[in-house]
């Protein structure tokens, strides 16, 4: 069995090196001293030889952003190796698992150029509001973060974590960010979902409103077609409502697209 200092030293390699000429005083490759810290920290109480490892990248975020992202990986017992990236850093070499990035041109042009974002396999996690999740809903946003906050950073680690860990079989749903155009009854509202599967999503609406039985849903997936369904809500918590579709001939095709993320969230 693999020692918690091992694990610890693992986790935290490729962040920092040790200078060659003085063995025992560590030389901060990317992150500054004080996030230094922080990443040891990460790394010691997440030593468990059990847990599942995550290698975190941080596209155009400041250290701090990241490592605190990253701490909030603990309470899901995932162990997280967080790695600092530049728009210059188009050649990064080791799998990342997944990438926290803000939504702007610069950081998605970064991430398209990139050897290590692998499209449906690398988690992303775009930091920004309903228009840019919009404007860049072909990336396949898997978590949005619309505040910088320790419950944004749950909850978006909690809409991903069994992906991480145990992955997407046939009836799982995917985390996935699209708007959605709601329609019933006179009522028209829009929404972002969480997730999608082949049963149902669960979608955060952008206003209270209380909606019928069945209601007309329209909304567009990363590489697929436009679907058109009926479905019915089912519960509410907040603005987040889990709406179930009516059987459709579209049923294949939401089933085929789940399939194409069956290696969403693993290592390389």
């Amino acid at each position: 069995m693999r020692s918690q200092g091992n694990d610890s030293n693992a986790a935290i390699r490729g962040c920092f090196r040790y200078a060659a000429n003085h063995p025992r005083k560590k030389r901060v490759e990317k992150l500054g001293t004080q996030t230094a810290a922080v990443a040891r920290k990460i790394a010691a109480s997440n030593g468990s030889s059990s847990a599942h490892r995550v290698t975190l990248a941080g596209l155009e975020v400041n250290s701090k952003l990241l490592l605190k992202f990253a701490e909030s990986f603990k309470a899901f017992n995932f162990v997280v190796r967080p790695v600092e990236m530049k728009s210059s850093n188009h050649r990064h070499t080791g799998s990342i698992t997944a990438c926290v990035l803000p939504l702007n041109q610069t950081a998605v042009a970064s991430l398209r150029k990139s050897g290590w974002f692998l499209p449906r396999r690398t988690l992303l996690y775009g930091i920004g509001d309903w228009s840019d999740a919009d404007r860049f809903s072909d990336l396949g946003i898997n978590a949005l973060l619309e505040r910088t906050t320790d419950q944004s950073f749950r909850t978006a680690v909690s809409t991903t974590r069994s992906v991480i860990a145990h992955g997407i079989g046939e009836f799982a749903r995917v985390p996935i960010v699209t708007t959605v155009t709601i329609k019933a009854e006179g009522i028209a509202v829009k929404g972002i979902t969480r997730n999608v599967g082949p049963g149902g999503m669960a979608v955060t609406l952008s206003r209270n409103v209380s909606l019928p039985v069945e209601v007309h849903i329209d909304f567009t997936l990363p590489g697929a077609r436009l679907f058109s369904l009926r479905a019915s809500p089912r519960w509410y918590s907040g603005l987040l409502v889990g709406l179930r579709f009516q059987p459709s001939k579209s049923e294949k095709l939401l089933r085929k697209w789940i399939s194409e993320y069956a290696s969403l969230g693993k290592q390389g």
